[in-house]
């Protein structure tokens, strides 16, 4: 989940993102606000359903109600559900892949000077002669006496140096060593802040797709794109060509994994929606634990991207393999192909829906669509959102709680390969925790609540990062690095759900946005953090986390409460 599916688009990333705003498409959120879940399913019997059949089943009096009902008579998770279920979480394990490929890709290589004093064609990156000719500096060496010269240390200056014109690399698996990024690392760097930079453009766009065309075009447009940018990426010619399709790569592909996981949630009845949306972030794990091994065992950058996105090009298939949302059929009009799918489904489950429900469903069409403009009309404005101080006040919160989350996330998953040991196994044991705080929010969202869930995951993590530093046992350091990464993975996915629950139904698409995007700040400086020295990140992570904490005791607590009209 963390990684992020944005909010706009998903449930929204969500940065992620994920589009929150959209999985009450094509039901009336005034409505929803009187359904209580509890652990036997949905009780409904608060909700006015109108008059009666002749069965005595009382008839839902809009579409929206009638559709509640048909997905409720589904069951909560026959065959139909456990095949999209399965279906749309595989995308998941590519879109950690495609967020996450740089890491590996621009990975910085060992590197030395050229001496060309005393070295030709084919040189070698180990070389002892050579390698005492190296200043301290690994941008420097040391000044020659004369021209000619062997690689003897007595024919160079002892403390004099220049500026190093060409480098040596131990390997060429990445492209910090086939585009020369040596003594240039704000270049490399530079990678994961542009991809990033692209997540608002890609909110934009998978909304707009998503809501006007559909779950299932969005997916498969951007699942498309992915594949195709990202095999596009793997021939580039220098960096500029590379940076150029990263930031295209994820402008237009980053959608489908937002895309699929609305899917996900919109077909989940209300009680099982947390479990639904676990699934997925422990796809996005499992995800980020795959590329792991496979960047071991494909070592250089081209084939290792070539690898990872090949298989994005079968992802538009997915037209024939799955069925368009009905919550999204229902809510642009398509009521009859909604009835259909929700058919399609019973029969999958050995179900019957009642027949007067899908009557309803597609008889209640020209009232929904009036019904869904006069609440278009009615919407609050920007202005609500920023005139209202006490929404606003929570808006500051989420704000930077979604900016602080995105940075120490990110900043932690990318540190993670420049820690002591095996790079691939602490990246894998960095993304197992992805699964782990899926788990671990599935439970504490309902049995602790949001907001309690969010602070003390923010407490923990600002713990856990500053640790470190008074702690001698390289073991419990690396522990404690682990820990504050499950805790900003918790912290970041919980923040999905509690920042809906917030804001009033007119202006909860608008905050969300706000929220997510305020995030995509932490996400784009993130990539930066490896520039820095080890205790100013470590600094800089527990303060984000700590502050963010505080914040949140300005706003209030939302389990088990209505949200607000």
């Amino acid at each position: 989940m963390a990684g992020r599916v944005p909010l706009e688009t998903r449930a929204g990333d969500t940065g992620g993102v994920r589009n929150i705003s959209s999985v009450t498409d094509g039901v009336d959120i005034s409505k929803v606000d009187q359904i209580r879940v509890d652990s036997g399913g949905v009780n409904t019997s608060r909700v006015d359903t109108g008059c009666a059949n002749s069965s005595g089943v009382n008839q839902p009096k809009n579409g929206g109600e009638a559709l509640e009902s048909a997905l409720l008579q589904l069951g909560p998770f026959g065959p139909y559900q456990r095949y999209v279920l399965t279906l749309l979480c595989l995308p998941n394990i590519f879109a950690a892949m495609y967020s996450l490929n740089y890491v590996f890709v621009a990975d910085s290589v060992p590197f030395r000077c050229l001496v060309p004093e005393c070295e030709g064609a084919g040189v070698s990156f180990a070389n002892a002669s050579v390698s005492a000719l190296q200043s301290s500096d690994p941008c420097r060496r040391y000044r020659p006496l004369g021209e000619g010269l062997s690689c003897a240390r007595e024919d160079y200056h002892h403390r004099e140096t220049l500026e190093c014109d060409v480098f040596v690399y131990e390997n060429y698996d990445t492209v910090y060593a086939e585009f020369g990024l040596a003594c240039s690392e704000w270049r490399r760097t530079l990678v994961g802040s542009v991809r990033n930079a692209a997540l608002p453009l890609a909110l934009l766009l998978t909304g707009h797709v998503s809501d006007r065309w559909g779950r299932r075009t969005a997916f498969c447009v951007f699942s498309g794109c992915a594949g195709t940018l990202g095999l596009l990426k793997s021939f580039s010619l220098n960096y500029y060509m590379y940076v150029a399709l990263e930031f295209l790569e994820a402008a237009l592909g980053y959608g489908f994994g937002s895309a699929a996981y609305v899917m996900v949630v919109e077909l989940a009845r209300p009680s099982l929606r947390a479990p639904f949306a676990c699934a997925t972030g422990v796809a996005y794990g499992l995800g980020g634990v795959v590329f792991a091994l496979l960047a071991w065992r494909v070592p250089r950058w081209r084939w290792l991207v070539r690898a990872a996105y090949a298989p994005a090009l079968l992802l538009p298939l997915y037209r024939r393999l799955i069925d368009e949302s009905p919550r999204w059929l229902h809510a642009a009009g398509h009521t009859q192909g909604a009835a259909n799918v929700l058919r399609k489904a019973a029969r999958w489950n050995k179900v019957t829906i009642n027949e007067d429900i899908l009557k309803s469903i597609i008889a209640n069409e020209k009232n929904d669509t009036e019904e869904a403009e006069g609440k278009k009309r009615a919407v609050l404005p920007w202005s609500a959102l920023v005139t209202s101080r006490p929404l606003l006040a929570r808006l500051a919160a989420c704000g930077w709680c979604w900016a602080a989350a995105a940075f120490v996330y990110y900043g932690l998953t990318i540190n993670s390969v420049a820690l002591s040991g095996d790079k691939y196994v602490n990246f894998a044991l960095n993304m197992t925790m992805e699964m782990v705080a899926s788990f671990l929010i599935m439970m504490s969202l309902e049995r602790v609540g949001r907001k309690r869930t969010v602070l003390v995951a923010f407490l923990l993590c600002g713990v856990a990062c500053i640790t470190p530093f008074f702690v001698t046992h390289g073991g419990a350091g690396l522990g404690l690095y682990f820990a504050g990464k499950l805790a900003a993975t918790a912290a970041f996915n919980s923040l999905y759900v509690f920042t809906t629950e917030l804001f009033p139904t007119g202006v909860r698409a608008r905050a969300l946005t706000a929220a997510s995007l305020l995030g995509r700040v932490g996400s784009v400086l993130a990539p930066q953090t490896p520039l820095l020295s080890k205790p100013v990140q470590a600094l800089l992570y527990a303060a984000c986390a700590l502050s963010a904490a505080l914040a949140l005791l300005a706003v209030p607590e939302t389990r088990r409460e209505p949200l607000p009209h």
